[in-house]
């Protein structure tokens, strides 16, 4: 039996065929031997093959892993070799056959006919999902064109005056996360850092503590205007904010630390938390491992300390925009691109949207009238 193979998702016309082994039964009779199955050198051959072009079948060795020979137990064999090379030249010839009968579009048509209504539904949902799809990253498109006028009217605004360095040492109280006191330490403003823009690079001295901190927005997270804070160890120099290590990093009980901790929203620090904090040992015996507990717990206050410091400001308006303002160019660049690559997705979307549309009325129009329709790949 020569039937055409209307797939799901395939052409709305059949284009190949499937060959079935019998005539007996239904399409997917399996493990049950049709009475009509062919004998090749007194072999049964069970089963179909499927995927094959009416009009350039295959020349050998490709019959399916559903053509086999069942024996009356209903075990399953591979052919041998000369029944199988027979059953393939038999296809062929009746395949050939096919091809040529004058009531060949009519078969094909009978065919997709069968399936029309359930995938013409099954177009229609894949239709409202791409256009679902293309409303949501229209939406995307819009959200990002308004960060994008962010940006653009942040990088237009007039830089706004800094306020001036505190002078002398300031105490600042410590407390662990339980809010359990640690004592104070001294901070003096020592400038405004040249690396970061927007930054403060801060000295402290305290008990077993001495050195360097940079703190400043954290102008690489996505926000046009930076909303949280960034703690650097050690003073950030002009050549690279993104160095491991960097000159007076701080010094906690005979150890010296370093890295980075950056907190993406400043209004969830207070000065219990975040709990805790990394510190990176770079010398004693935990070098390039975290330091000790005692030193993370006392660096963690004084990182929270310093943060809260910092947000104090009365000038941290004018920090932000100094951040922002030296980071609008990436995020402009960011913005467009995003804008370029949002822009063909939606295209993208829209038009398999309009694809599944035109099948599915194709599909629906072979279920109804029995017209003839285009191809359609």
């Amino acid at each position: 039996m020569v039937i055409p193979e209307a797939a799901k998702d395939g052409p709305v016309l059949p284009e190949t065929v499937r060959v079935q082994f019998g005539c007996d039964g239904d399409e997917d009779y399996w493990r049950t031997p049709r009475q009509d199955e062919p004998l090749v050198h007194n072999v049964r051959v069970h089963g179909w093959t499927d995927n094959i072009d009416p009009d350039n079948p295959p020349s050998g060795w490709y019959l399916g892993q559903y053509t086999v020979n069942l024996r009356d137990n209903g075990i399953e064999r591979e052919l041998p070799p000369g029944a199988r090379r027979r059953t393939e030249a038999v296809v062929q010839a009746v395949v050939r056959h096919w091809s040529g009968l004058p009531e060949r579009p009519a078969l094909v048509l009978a065919a997709a006919a069968t399936k029309a209504a359930e995938y013409a539904e099954h177009e229609a949902v894949l239709a409202a999902e791409q256009k679902a799809k293309a409303a949501s990253v229209q939406a995307e498109r819009a959200r990002m064109r308004s960060r994008l006028n962010t940006v653009n009217g942040i990088a237009r605004r007039h830089p706004r005056p800094k306020g001036a360095l505190r002078q002398g040492w300031v105490p600042v109280s410590l407390v662990d996360n339980k809010e359990r006191s640690m004592g104070t330490m001294n901070v003096r403003e020592v400038e405004f850092s040249k690396a970061q823009p927007g930054a403060v690079v801060y000295e402290v001295e305290g008990r077993r503590l001495a050195g360097r901190f940079t703190v400043g927005c954290d102008q690489w997270r996505p926000q046009p205007l930076p909303q949280g804070v960034r703690v650097t160890y050690g003073h950030v120099e002009d050549s690279s904010p993104f160095r491991h290590e960097h000159p007076h990093e701080p010094h906690v009980f005979g150890v010296r630390v370093g890295g980075v901790w950056e907190c993406e929203r400043a209004g969830k620090i207070t000065a219990s938390s975040p709990g805790r904090l990394s510190a990176d040992a770079r010398t004693g015996v935990r070098a390039r491992m975290s330091a000790s507990d005692a030193g993370e717990r006392y660096c963690s206050a004084v990182l929270r300390a310093l943060a809260l410091h910092y947000l104090a400001r009365p000038d941290r308006p004018a920090l932000q925009l100094a951040a922002a303002q030296n980071n609008a160019l990436s995020q402009r660049a960011r913005a467009r691109e995003a804008l370029r690559t949002l822009r063909g997705e939606q295209r993208r979307a829209e038009g398999a949207s309009m694809r599944h549309r035109l099948r599915e009325a194709e599909y629906r129009a072979l279920g109804g009238s029995g017209r003839s329709v285009r191809l359609h790949a």
